[in-house]
């Protein structure tokens, strides 16, 4: 490096901190500033300077009800350890739990991983406590009652906001539940299910719970393989059959996943959501239990929908399909020739097969000779040279 390039280097480095110093200067000035305004505005309004900085500042000193606090996590650890053993009377309380882990050294010099662990563990317990069986059919019973009753307040709510019709059917899963099947709904709907299906509801609902007991579905049949299967390929059908309702068309268009490139490129259906790493196929050729999970959970919480196409992706899916034509490539998966294809078939006179009636045959077209010539015999010439 010569000397012209050091004192360039040198007279910049100047100029940043000349910079840097100006800058320093003006914030110092502003905290000031703003330090005196804080005064003032704490004395004329009767408050300390701390709450006008904290109404200042945009950083939240709060957070998130229900949030899995390390200090719950460990006091649940406690309590796991001490109690386990000790009858209902006579397990500590909170308070001595909070002592117990403020005098525990272990609990206080925890490690970053340790802290996490615990704390999914205390977020693993309390999803389990919020979507887990209940212990007793009594604590469902109410469980169940006052999840309805805060169902039927936001329906109710609902209804007056947006004038929406609803109904609902609850009824027991098992014969030993303790609540009882019930419907609900919104002013006169339920003359719907009089007049039009010719049902009341207090028999639909007791219908519902005799097929429910009967069915006697627990959670392992429904998380079954074969029953997720089931109610992903009904919720796919019902998509589809919603999105192609308005094509006018003599039959309604099937949903067909081998040939799903033909549909795309007639009608310009197409979908979105589906998860990576599964193939697009029926849901009755998916034989994992955590892909089918997978694709229900997308299903359910509506993040894989059907979606029509604009015109011009349309458009542009027909150059590509074209050029793929044009290339040879196949598109979509050929139907399946017939296993005697090539043979000749022999006609079967089958006695005791039904005839066509007069009726119907004489409907049907005659049969229109080959050639119109005659063919005259020597006798008829005679015949004829005797008539002439």
């Amino acid at each position: 490096m010569d000397t012209a390039q050091r004192a360039a280097r040198k007279a910049a480095a100047e100029q940043r901190q000349v910079k840097q110093q100006a800058i320093a200067d003006a914030v110092a000035k502003l905290l000031e500033e703003q330090e005196v305004h804080i005064n003032e505005i704490a004395k004329a309004h009767s408050i300390l300077p701390e709450k006008v900085r904290l109404l200042i500042t945009r950083e939240t000193h709060y957070r998130k009800r229900h949030e899995e606090l390390l200090v719950n996590t460990l006091i649940r650890i406690k309590a796991c350890q001490v109690n386990a053993d000790l009858p209902c009377g006579q397990k500590f309380q909170l308070k001595e739990l909070q002592e117990m882990v403020a005098n525990d050294p272990d609990m206080q010099n925890l490690d970053e991983e340790m802290k996490q662990k615990y704390l999914g563990e205390l977020k693993e317990s309390c999803s389990c406590k919020a979507i887990g069986i209940q212990s007793t059919n009594t604590v469902a019973s109410h469980d169940v009652q006052a999840t309805l009753k805060k169902t039927y307040g936001e329906l109710q709510a609902l209804a007056h906001h947006t004038g929406i019709y609803s109904c609902l059917f609850i009824t027991c899963g098992h014969v030993y539940d303790m609540h009882t099947a019930t419907w609900f709904g919104m002013d006169n709907i339920m003359d719907f299910w009089e007049d039009q299906m010719k049902l009341s509801p207090d028999y639909i609902v007791k219908q519902l719970e005799l097929w429910a007991c009967n069915e006697e579905k627990i959670i392992e049949v429904c998380d079954s393989l074969e029953n997720m299967q089931k109610q992903a390929k009904n919720r796919l059908d019902t998509g589809f059959s919603s999105i192609t309702k308005h094509l006018w068309q003599e039959k309604a268009v099937q949903l067909q996943f081998a040939n799903f490139e033909q549909i795309k490129y007639k009608f310009g259906i197409d979908y979105e959501g589906w998860p990576e790493g599964i193939l697009f196929c029926s849901p009755s050729k998916i034989q994992t239990i955590d892909k089918i999970c997978c694709l229900w959970d997308t299903i359910r919480d509506n993040s894989f929908q059907w979606v029509k196409m604009t015109s011009s992706q349309h458009h542009e899916y027909w150059k590509q399909v074209d050029a793929r034509c044009k290339a040879g490539k196949m598109v979509g998966v050929p139907c399946q020739g017939c296993s005697d294809k090539g043979k000749k078939h022999k006609a079967i006179n089958d006695k005791n097969a039904p005839q066509a009636s007069k009726k119907a045959c004489r409907g049907q077209a005659q049969t229109i000779p080959k050639s119109w010539e005659l063919i005259t015999t020597l006798d008829e010439e005679s015949d004829g040279g005797e008539y002439a």
